[in-house]
C-alpha cells in the first residue's frame, strides 16, 4: 500500500495513446509515454481521466491501459487510475480491476450523465472504498458531472475510510483555499491536487500537495521545473518557468472548432507525435489534427524549445 505522503507532486494525466483505428491502445504508444514523463521528473501517471478519454474506454481498452501504464511505470512512479463511470456499480467494478492490476492509486468522478445530489455523492464513494483497499481520490468537474460537490459534503467524504484528498478542476481559487483551510485544518493529511496548467505556482501558494495539469504530456519539464521552484520558494524563477509553459496552451488552439474539447485533445495528440510518441489520433467523434495544423503546432513547440 502507497504512503500517503508520497501521494502528491505533479501528477500527468497522461493522454490515451491509440492505435490509427482510433479504438485499439496503443501499447508502444503507453510505454514511450510513460518513459517520457517519468524520465522529465513527474511524481505520478494519471491514466484514464478527462485527458485519458476515459468516456471513450470499454473495459478492455481500459484495462489493456492499466495494465500497459502499470508495466512501463515498473514502480517508478505511483499509478493512478481513473475508474470514473455514470454508475457507482460500473465505478466499483473498474476499482476492483484496478487494484488487481496493480495501480496504486484510484481517483474517480462522482456519477455522471444523471446530476448526483450530495448524499448520493457520498453513497458512491462509500461504495467504492467498501470495494477496495486503494487509496482514493475524488475528482471534481462539475461540467462533466453537472453537480458541484460541496465544502460539507468533502468533510463528510474526508471522514471515509480510504478516500485520502481531492482533484479539483473547478478552477475557482478562492472555493479552492477554503478546502485548503478546512480540509487540512488541525493537522489533517488530506491531499488536495489543482487541476492546471497555469496556476503551478499559485497553488503551491495556496497550500496543495499537488497538481494534475494536462500539458504535462508535452511541457512536463516546465511544470515540474516551476512546481519545484515554487516549493524551495524560488518564486521569480517560479513565475518564469511557469510563462514559458503557459506560452505552450497555445497548442489547445490550432485545431479548436465549437466543441470545448476539440482543440484540446488534437493538440495534445498532435503534439505528441510530433515529438515522437505514437499518441495517435483522439477516439471518435472528435477529429485529429491536419498536416498543416500538426506543423503550427510543431512551430509552437520550437519557439517553446521542444523541438
Amino acid at each position: 500500500m502507497i504512503d500517503r505522503s508520497k501521494i502528491g507532486g505533479v501528477v500527468s494525466p497522461m493522454v490515451t495513446p491509440l492505435c490509427a483505428d482510433g479504438v485499439t491502445v496503443h501499447e508502444a504508444g503507453v510505454h514511450q509515454l510513460v518513459e517520457r514523463l517519468v524520465t522529465q521528473g513527474v511524481h505520478g501517471v494519471f491514466v484514464a481521466g478527462t485527458t485519458g478519454e476515459v468516456w471513450a474506454l470499454d473495459d478492455e481498452q481500459w484495462s489493456r491501459l492499466v495494465r500497459f501504464a502499470r508495466e512501463a511505470l515498473a514502480g517508478r512512479a505511483p499509478l493512478y487510475a481513473g475508474v470514473s463511470h455514470p454508475s457507482t456499480a460500473g465505478a466499483v467494478a473498474r476499482a476492483r480491476l484496478a487494484e488487481s492490476l496493480g495501480a496504486d492509486v484510484i481517483v474517480s468522478l462522482a456519477p455522471y450523465y444523471i446530476p448526483p445530489g450530495q448524499a448520493d455523492i457520498v453513497r458512491h464513494f462509500q461504495a467504492l472504498a467498501n470495494a477496495t483497499a486503494l487509496p482514493i481520490i475524488i475528482y471534481q468537474y462539475p461540467g462533466i458531472v453537472k453537480a458541484s460537490i460541496t465544502l460539507p459534503t468533502y468533510v463528510e467524504l474526508a471522514r471515509i475510510r480510504g478516500v485520502v484528498g481531492v482533484k479539483d478542476s473547478l478552477a475557482d481559487v478562492t472555493e479552492f483555499h477554503h478546502m485548503v483551510l478546512t480540509l487540512r485544518g488541525g493537522g489533517q493529511d488530506f491531499r488536495l491536487f489543482l487541476g492546471t496548467d497555469v496556476l503551478g505556482n499559485v497553488a503551491v501558494m495556496l497550500g496543495t500537495q499537488g497538481l494534475v495539469p494536462s500539458l504535462s504530456n508535452v511541457a512536463a519539464p516546465y511544470i515540474v521545473g516551476a512546481y519545484e521552484a515554487a516549493l524551495a520558494g524560488d518564486w521569480q524563477r517560479s513565475v518564469a518557468i511557469q510563462a514559458q509553459a503557459s506560452a505552450l496552451k497555445a497548442i489547445y488552439r490550432v485545431a479548436s472548432g465549437d466543441g470545448p474539447f476539440d482543440g484540446f485533445l488534437a493538440g495534445l495528440k498532435a503534439a505528441l507525435t510530433v515529438l515522437g510518441v505514437e499518441a495517435g489520433p483522439p477516439a471518435a467523434p472528435l477529429r485529429a489534427c491536419t498536416a498543416a495544423e500538426a506543423e503550427t503546432i510543431a512551430e509552437i513547440l520550437r519557439r517553446g524549445s521542444l523541438l
